[in-house]
C-alpha cells in the first residue's frame, strides 16, 4: 500500500480501453459508468442492501453477472440464529442488465417481475423505498417494504475504482441510512424502526476466482451517525483502498487495516491507530452456493464493535459497543 491515495474530485470516465482510467477513490459517484459498452460474459454487476435492527438483520439484492441474474432476500435473528431466505434465478438477463443504474446517487428505480417474486428499489431525491413480494398458489410467503432515509446527496460515501488482474471493479458503499418499515420471510418477521441500512453497489470485470474481505457498521456516537467500511484481499489497492470511517455524515479515509484474531475474537487497526477496533463474536451467518460452474462460500461474521477512531486534527472519539460485521468470502463464479 503506497502512502498517498488518489482522490477523484471531478467526474471522470471510469474506463479507458477496457481499462480503468483513473484509479483511485471519491466520497460521491465521481466515476463515470455505463455498461452498454461492456460486451464480456464476466460483468457482474449487484446492487445489495442490508438493515441491522437490534436483533436482526435483513438483505435484500438484485444481481446481474451476465450470464445468470438474481434477486435474493435474508431475514436474520441474530440472537437466535434462526434465519429465512428467498431466492430467485434467471439465464435471461437482458432487461435486468438494461435496468442496472449507472450511477446510484441519480433517481432510479432497479425492477424485477416474474410470476412468484415482485421487487423494486426506487431511489429518489431523499430516500430510498425496497419493497419486496413473493406468493404461490395459495399463500404470500414474503413482504418487504422498508424505507431509507438520511440520504441526501451532501452525505459522503466510500466510491472506489480498483485494477484487478484482467478486469477491474468499481464500488460505491453507503452507510448510515435510516431504515424503517416491515419485513418477513414465512415465519420469521420484524417491524424494522430506526434500524441502520447500508447499500453496497458494485460493478466490475472479475476473475473467476477471487477472495475479499469486507467489514461495515453504523451507529450514532453523540447524537451523531458513525460508521466505518473496511476491505481488501482483492485488486491491486496502490492508488487506494477502500477503509474509511464516517462521522455526522463526512468521510475520513485510512490506509491499510489489518485483522487480528484473538481466540474466537477479533481486533481491527489501521498502522496510524486511527482506526482502533476490538470484536466480541456474535454470530457467523455462514453461507455456501455450489451450482454448475459457481462454489461461493462466505462467513460474515457479527460482533459487538467497541474502539476509537482519531480525526485528522488529532481529535480522538470513543465507540461503545454496537453491531456490526467483518466477512471473508471466498467465490468461484
Amino acid at each position: 500500500m503506497s502512502a498517498s491515495q488518489i482522490f477523484v474530485d471531478k467526474p471522470t470516465r471510469l474506463l479507458e480501453n477496457g481499462v480503468i482510467k483513473t484509479p483511485g477513490y471519491s466520497t460521491h459517484m465521481n466515476f463515470i459508468y455505463d455498461n452498454r459498452a461492456i460486451r464480456t460474459l464476466r460483468l457482474k454487476e449487484w446492487d445489495f442492501y442490508q438493515i441491522n435492527c437490534v436483533d436482526f438483520v435483513v438483505q435484500i439484492v438484485i444481481g446481474n453477472v451476465s450470464y445468470a441474474a438474481q434477486v435474493s432476500a435474508t431475514v436474520l435473528n441474530l440472537k437466535t440464529g434462526q434465519r429465512k431466505s428467498l431466492s430467485k434465478l434467471t439465464f435471461n438477463t437482458r432487461k435486468i442488465k438494461k435496468a442496472m443504474p449507472s450511477n446510484p446517487e441519480k433517481p432510479c428505480v432497479l425492477q424485477w417481475f416474474d410470476p412468484e417474486i415482485k421487487a423494486q428499489f426506487e431511489v429518489a431525491n431523499g430516500y430510498r423505498r425496497l419493497t419486496l413480494s413473493q406468493w404461490d398458489k395459495t399463500r404470500v410467503r414474503a413482504e418487504i417494504d422498508v424505507t431509507l432515509t438520511n440520504a441526501a446527496f451532501s452525505k459522503e460515501k466510500m466510491v472506489i475504482a480498483t485494477p484487478m488482474e484482467k478486469g477491474w471493479y468499481l464500488n460505491y458503499k453507503e452507510n448510515c441510512f435510516v431504515a424503517n418499515g416491515y419485513c418477513r420471510i414465512e415465519d420469521v418477521e420484524v417491524n424494522v424502526v430506526n434500524g441502520f441500512g447500508l447499500l453496497d453497489w458494485g460493478r466490475g470485470i472479475w476473475p473467476y476466482k477471487h477472495s475479499w474481505v469486507w467489514g461495515n457498521g453504523s451507529t450514532v456516537v453523540d447524537g451523531k451517525f458513525f460508521g466505518f467500511n473496511i476491505g481488501w484481499g482483492f485488486g491491486d489497492t496502490s492508488a487506494a483502498t477502500e477503509n474509511m470511517f464516517f462521522y455526522d455524515n463526512k468521510a475520513y479515509k485510512l490506509g491499510e487495516v489489518r485483522e487480528i484474531k484473538v481466540g474466537d475474537d477479533f481486533r481491527y487497526t489501521d498502522k496510524e491507530k486511527k482506526f482502533v477496533f476490538k470484536v466480541k463474536r456474535l454470530y457467523d451467518n455462514y453461507t455456501h452456493t455450489k451450482m454448475l460452474w459457481v462454489n461461493n462460500s462466505c462467513h460474515q461474521v457479527f460482533g459487538l464493535w467497541s474502539g476509537e477512531v482519531t480525526f485528522p486534527d488529532g481529535k480522538k472519539l470513543k465507540i461503545p459497543a454496537f453491531t456490526a460485521f467483518c466477512e471473508h468470502a471466498d467465490n468461484k463464479w
